[in-house]
């Protein structure tokens, strides 16, 4: 895509320049329509849940509104074609987006002590959230392979044990944790690799969380939605470390926090297995220049990364 990098920010309240990012994509308005198909099924889920007039449509302090939408259309390009596809994956989108909050945000944890008691059983933990765990479950129900969105799931409830906490040493052993259910149904020759990681490097992949793409496909791969949580989570994380800093939603000292030299390791891990399966004009790598273009405050070494990696594609 031979564009000028498009800041998001920027078009969060344009809709032409808004047009202008997802019209680099050929089958653009097909997959927006998509997209927004699956907000329209979010949103008559939350209603039918009665949950759109308490807590409204968007929860989130972070992300602007507009942002969720491109990241479903982000999700969806891998499955141009498959528009019901599409819609699932954008479903899932803005479910996530939503509980996530509940996870981590600390104005709206309603019991964190319940929370954290019940961090090792996910469906128990969405249980005892009373009715906002339903979204998780709805999640889990709308999809062919339910077990990748309660493996999703139980990594975002890390993501927010982690960040909400403020001690270093329970902080650890919660990175630690995360590692064990990270790695689930991943190949231990993988898991291994992934070892060698900054572990709070390797946390932060609880913000790309594929699987919740993955969920919505056909076929399963844990392992190829490792790698491209590997790859991706850089990009996830960077996009809101100060607005999450500045909001208290990220806990991390100086001596702890994901080093860059480390996420950068990480994408180079994950791109080592992708590169050789997927050719640069794959809709795999397609996706990938499309984030590196969207997101303006990425780290230089992470678009580098990227780029070394579409350009490498086999």
């Amino acid at each position: 895509m031979n564009i000028a990098r498009i800041c998001v920010e920027e078009i969060r309240d344009d809709s032409c320049r808004l047009k202008e990012l997802y019209s680099t994509i050929p089958f653009w308005r097909d997959l927006l329509g998509a997209v927004r198909a699956g907000h329209t099924e979010f949103a008559e889920m939350l209603a039918g849940a009665g949950l759109l007039e308490q807590f409204g449509l968007s929860t989130s302090t972070v992300h602007d509104y507009q942002d969720i939408e491109v990241h479903a259309f982000i999700l969806g390009i891998v499955s141009a074609g498959r528009w019901d596809e599409v819609q699932t994956k954008s479903f899932l989108t803005y479910a996530s987006h939503w509980i996530d909050d509940f996870f981590d945000s600390p104005d709206k944890v309603a019991n964190p002590v319940q929370l954290l008691l019940d961090r090792r059983d996910i469906r128990r933990a969405l249980a005892n959230m009373g009715p906002v765990g339903k979204v998780g479950f709805a999640m889990a129900d709308r999809v062919p392979h339910p077990e990748a969105i309660y493996k999703t799931l139980h990594r975002m409830l890390y993501g927010g044990l982690v960040q909400r906490c403020r001690r270093y040493a329970e902080r650890h052993a919660l990175v630690a944790e995360y590692e064990s259910i990270a790695t689930r149904f991943v190949d231990p020759l993988l898991v291994e690799e992934i070892r060698q990681l900054q572990p709070e490097a390797y946390w932060t992949t609880n913000k790309s969380v594929l699987e919740i793409s993955n969920a919505a496909e056909e076929v399963l791969d844990f392992n190829t939605a490792e790698l491209w949580n590997l790859v991706y989570a850089p990009a996830l994380y960077y996009q809101d470390v100060d607005e999450e800093a500045a909001r208290g939603e990220l806990s991390f000292e100086e001596s702890d926090a994901p080093k860059l030299d480390e996420m950068i390791k990480m994408i180079h891990l994950g791109g080592k297995y992708l590169a050789r399966s997927y050719e640069r004009s794959s809709l795999q790598m397609r996706q990938l220049e499309f984030v590196a273009l969207s997101f303006s405050n990425l780290p230089d070494e992470v678009t580098s990364a990227y780029r070394s990696l579409w350009d490498g594609g086999r």
